[in-house]
């Protein structure tokens, strides 16, 4: 395939990513857009869902959005990229809008609360079933098991920053990683 040529129709990576954008709850947007992608529609695999995740990470600003911009290139080019982040943020800009009014309105019962404490351990059920499907695809041997678990152990137990840990376990995942001799 031709690298300017998108691999999907733009009306339909704007409908699924507006989609996406409207009903992602929290930490668990990208369950959303990996149900989305790879699982609903086979758009792309799980090896470039976490190549694209992974980068989402890496880079500054909002996962979600740089997620959407990565998938959004991937699947559309250039246009591709920029619509899918107009039809992420949109929908959920304007119903923040409408919840903030509302909320200012004195709108939201006391019960709310609860509602939103439900609806926090349903994105941790979301976060946890997209966790272990792209720890298959992402840990394949022992040397990626290590580099997790080491990151791991840095950043929770030892408190060290994230960009530090990173930082720390790049270079030994870039050693474990590397090219075979000869080639």
């Amino acid at each position: 395939m031709r690298r300017d040529m998108a691999r999907v129709p733009l009306r339909s990576l704007i409908r699924v990513f507006a989609w996406t954008g409207l009903i992602a709850l929290g930490g668990g947007r990208s369950a959303y857009f990996y149900d989305a992608v790879v699982v609903r529609r086979a758009w792309v695999t799980t090896g470039e869902f976490v190549q694209d995740l992974t980068l989402s990470q890496l880079l500054p600003g909002p996962n979600f959005a740089n997620l959407a911009v990565a998938l959004g290139c991937r699947l559309g080019g250039w246009r591709g990229g920029v619509w899918a982040l107009l039809a992420v943020l949109v929908p959920g800009a304007l119903a923040l809008l409408g919840l903030t009014v509302l909320y200012f309105r004195g709108a939201f019962a006391p019960g709310t609360t609860r509602l939103m404490h439900g609806m926090a351990a349903a994105v941790v059920g979301l976060v946890l079933v997209t966790t272990a499907q792209l720890v298959t695809a992402s840990l394949r041997g022992r040397a990626a098991v290590a580099v997790a678990a080491g990151t791991f152990m840095l950043v929770g137990p030892l408190g060290v920053s994230t960009p530090v840990a990173v930082c720390l376990a790049l270079p030994v995942s870039l050693w474990f990683n590397r090219p075979p001799r000869g080639r």
